[in-house]
């Protein structure tokens, strides 16, 4: 189904199709307006009483601690501005809820998505739509956003179906982790997926790249990355994990914060920890230099430190500065480190136990 411009006739039609109504509901629940009165709402949660025209009203409330000024109005929130070069190209007689859909489809048209919308092609559609939503996925205005996952929720939840056919992906695996034929192989998806979560945490490509002993080890150490990075974002698969973390960037740094959470497992297969817990280990041995001394106490601490101060930051010294998105990534990035740090000084005192033992001591 091809939309003419200009033509009313064509929103009406368009909302009569299942995958307009859903997005628009999924729409709906970014913006805020989600509620039975939403089509009433204002910018700063306020309500206007007349459907007669838009309200018109500039408002400003504090979003991150900095001042906005804004006009948004309505189920869609409707700067006034867009809101009038609808009436001058569609005719609308007023801000009726029925004339915000036709609104809100008018604005999808013209960022080219209805048919994308219409055909299920939900990621394509909500990308050619961010630079029209701020609450969307890829949204590049600096305001909340929800993740793609939530809203492919929302979507599906108000009966939004998908195409039949996936969008093709273009396979780029890594020499490095092809396997022998004596082996599992990794799967064209994962292979497929993990030059994104490379560009996403760089350091990645020392394990896929520094010439581990069997492929063996880096089909695990591909496995243990991939599930991780679905597992944070409620990804179902490969394909939604890969566009997700393109389109979305707080859904990137939740990623990249599992990834982290995950580092020295993902050294153990990789092979390369195993020196720096043998070399730190040995601080531990009786009458061995003070802890102090140790080069890994003091990088430690200041892993630690820095992720520390923003935390005191966020509590006591201006806590107004952050949102609640804001929160949620400190908090998450906070709590990687400490399951880092300590599953780092787990595994050396372990290893320094099992040297002191007799049993396992050697000689």
């Amino acid at each position: 189904m091809t939309t003419a411009t200009h033509d009313p006739i064509a929103l009406v039609e368009a909302l009569t199709h299942g995958n307009v109504r859903a997005f628009l509901r999924m729409l709906r629940h970014g913006e805020g307006t989600a509620g039975e009165d939403g089509y009433r709402v204002m910018f700063g949660g306020g309500r206007f009483d007349s459907f007669a025209d838009h309200p018109r009203q500039a408002i400003t409330r504090k979003l991150g601690g900095n001042p906005i000024t804004s006009t948004a109005a309505g189920a869609y929130q409707f700067l006034s501005r867009t809101w009038d070069g609808l009436v001058k190209q569609y005719g609308f007689a007023d801000f009726s809820p029925k004339n915000q859909d036709l609104g809100a489809v008018a604005l999808i048209t013209g960022r080219k998505a209805l048919d994308d919308v219409i055909a299920g092609r939900f990621e394509v559609a909500v990308r050619k739509c961010a630079r029209e939503w701020a609450s969307l996925p890829g949204s590049p205005y600096g305001q909340p956003v929800v993740t793609m996952a939530r809203a492919r929720q929302e979507y599906e939840d108000a009966g939004g179906t998908y195409s039949a056919e996936l969008p093709a992906i273009t396979i780029n695996p890594i020499a490095s982790i092809t396997p022998t034929t004596q082996e599992a192989p990794v799967t064209p998806f994962v292979s497929a997926v993990l030059p994104s979560l490379i560009d996403l945490v760089p350091k990645l490509g020392k394990i896929f790249s520094s010439g581990s002993d069997t492929a063996e080890r880096n089909i695990k150490a591909a496995e243990v990355v991939v599930s991780a990075a679905k597992e944070a974002i409620g990804a179902r698969n490969e394909q939604e994990l890969m566009e997700t973390i393109k389109a979305d960037p707080e859904a990137a740094a939740l990623v990249r914060s599992a990834i982290e959470a995950q580092w020295f497992r993902l050294e153990e297969l990789g092979g390369g920890i195993a020196a720096a817990r043998e070399a730190n280990a040995a601080y531990l041995q009786p009458n061995a230099p003070g802890f102090w001394l140790n080069p890994a106490f003091w990088v430690s601490a200041g892993f630690l430190l820095m992720p520390l101060m923003i935390l005191l930051d966020m509590l006591f010294v201006h806590p107004a500065v952050y949102n609640d998105t804001l929160r949620i990534q400190i908090v998450t990035a906070i709590l990687a480190l400490l399951g880092v740090v300590g599953a780092y000084w787990l595994g050396t005192s372990f290893s320094s136990q099992r040297k002191s033992d007799p049993r396992v001591a050697g000689g």
